[in-house]
């Protein structure tokens, strides 16, 4: 039996005395503490943490299912994932507004990069750090998906047209880290952010259903999948096969960074029907990743709320 891990890892301040309070929070959470370590730069200690996949310890536990031949089924969610999402969502409203339904996404072109950044506000600069990042413009996306999830991580899901696309955005992105480096938490290699990105091999919208939920609450799961070197052709054949397509609103797959063997899922579902990681592995695809995949070397990069979608108008415009 395989125990996928969820990780994280927290910070506090070197003049912060009171850190059994914020290790006995995290663990209330089912976080174990794995190591701690200290950041001259940051000027903080920075606590590791796992647990197991899932969004409780119960869950993250994998069992072996056996393969089966039945027709292809979508996975559902228990109607309390959307509740414990609306009620994250709403303990951190913003009056940012959604000027462009997603519904529109037929007009737009369809994306050949996808980069996904996940930033770390310090305590008390969530919101601060938000209004930073929601106020932007990116002209050279067509359009970026936004959320934040328990940990208060944010992850920004951006899709384009080109690579030239991407190079831009990464230059404007680092000016504009500049600006908010003060409400950041830095990664222990000193970054601000953790990143990837790649080219895009499948982009599969439900236009139907983008605009039959336009008004449902969602949330979108971000998963680097690991392939074994021998199965690479098989997986493609499976991920990449449109009528397989498991999320309710749309599935990307794209490359993860320059591998042959990895690439990254992202999933946009009603928040009803959110496929986690855990999900993904044991029955995504009717289970036929099972032999196909490595779960232990693959892991789930985000999966939560989404708090906010920037479209990018111009193409609605031709």
């Amino acid at each position: 039996m395989i125990t996928l891990w969820d990780y994280a890892d927290t910070e506090l301040p070197l003049t912060d005395t009171d850190r059994s309070r914020h290790m006995k929070d995290m663990g209330s959470k089912g976080w174990e503490l794995v190591s701690v370590s200290s950041s001259s730069i940051s000027g903080s200690h920075i606590y590791f943490w796992k647990r197991p996949l899932g969004n409780n310890i119960s869950k993250g536990l994998p069992i072996a299912i056996p393969k089966t031949e039945e027709p292809f089924q979508k996975p559902q969610k228990a109607f309390g994932e959307k509740t414990r999402l609306s009620k994250l969502v709403k303990k951190h409203p913003h009056n940012f507004i959604q000027n462009v339904s997603a519904s529109n996404y037929k007009k737009f072109p369809e994306p050949q990069v996808v980069m996904i950044v996940k930033y770390r506000p310090k305590e008390g600069c969530f919101e601060e750090f938000r209004d930073e990042l929601y106020k932007r413009d990116y002209p050279n996306c067509i359009a970026r998906h936004m959320g934040f999830n328990e940990q208060n991580e944010f992850v920004c899901v951006s899709l384009m047209e080109s690579v030239d696309a991407a190079l831009d955005l990464e230059g404007v992105g680092t000016n504009w880290l500049d600006s908010v480096d003060r409400l950041l938490i830095k990664y222990p290699n000193g970054s601000r952010t953790e990143s990837f990105s790649g080219p895009v091999w499948g982009w599969y919208p439900k236009y139907e259903n983008l605009q039959k939920f336009e008004n449902e609450f969602k949330a979108f799961t971000v998963i680097i999948v690991k392939v074994k070197e021998s199965k690479i052709e098989e997986t493609k054949n499976l991920i990449l096969n449109p009528s397989n397509n498991l999320n309710r609103l749309f599935t990307c797959i794209a490359q993860y960074k320059d591998t042959d063997d990895t690439y990254i899922h992202i999933g946009l579902d009603t928040a009803d029907r959110i496929i986690d990681a855990n999900e993904y592995f044991q029955k995504g695809y009717n289970k036929q990743l099972e032999g196909l995949i490595i779960p232990e070397a693959s892991r789930e990069f985000f999966s939560g709320a989404e708090d906010f979608v920037w479209f990018n108008s111009k193409y609605l415009q031709k």
